[in-house]
């Protein structure tokens, strides 16, 4: 099963967003909360990363539910090992990353149910998987987010970020969606499985 797409319609240029973020942790402010994980409306960003949230908005012809930053800079927050745990994101069906700093040597990893002990109950429903449990098993996809286009992402499946080392910036900016991946990839837009 394929869980990872780069919306063609909407363009990245990392140079450019990188130069946009510097300017973004200054239209912060001093006193804001830097957190690993954090929620921010629309307009906590600034007017560049607004046009281009609300273009891939236009892209994907869907609303997003929340604005989510993930942050891992020794200079605004230093913690990104709990990206390795594997994991299904209760709070949302699918999301769009754009990277903004990331090791191409820490990829995003995608697992079977039975790779990371799910086993259906004595009942027949899904059984459940404790979080935080080690992940010994090999992933069933492995792929690098796409560095031209924003990266949709199916996190209804297992997934975690097989990290390397702390000194690595990690910074996404993510849109959230309540829509299916597979719904989206159904949809008449520009989208390439990968």
């Amino acid at each position: 099963m394929n869980n990872i797409a780069e919306v063609k319609n909407v363009n990245i240029d990392l140079d450019v967003f990188r130069d946009e973020w510097e300017k973004q942790v200054i239209h912060a402010g001093a006193d804001f909360d830097w957190q690993p994980r954090t929620y921010v409306p629309l307009d906590w960003f600034t007017p560049f990363f607004q046009t281009y949230l609300l273009e891939a908005e236009e892209a994907l012809q869907e609303k997003p539910k929340n604005y989510l930053l993930q942050v891992h800079d020794p200079d605004l927050c230093d913690d990104k090992w709990y990206l390795n745990i594997a994991h299904i994101d209760e709070l949302r069906h699918t999301c769009l990353t754009t990277p903004i700093h990331y090791s191409k040597m820490e990829p995003v990893c995608f697992y079977t149910d039975e790779a990371v002990g799910v086993a259906e109950s004595e009942d027949g429903t899904a059984g459940s998987y404790v979080r935080g449990k080690p992940i010994t098993a090999t992933p069933d996809q492995v792929a690098q987010y796409s560095e031209k286009h924003p990266t949709l992402l199916n996190v209804k499946h297992y997934h975690n970020v097989r990290l390397l080392d702390i000194k690595y910036k990690r910074i996404f900016i993510q849109m959230s969606f309540d829509k299916p991946f597979d719904e989206f990839i159904e949809k008449d837009i520009n989208i390439s499985i990968y």
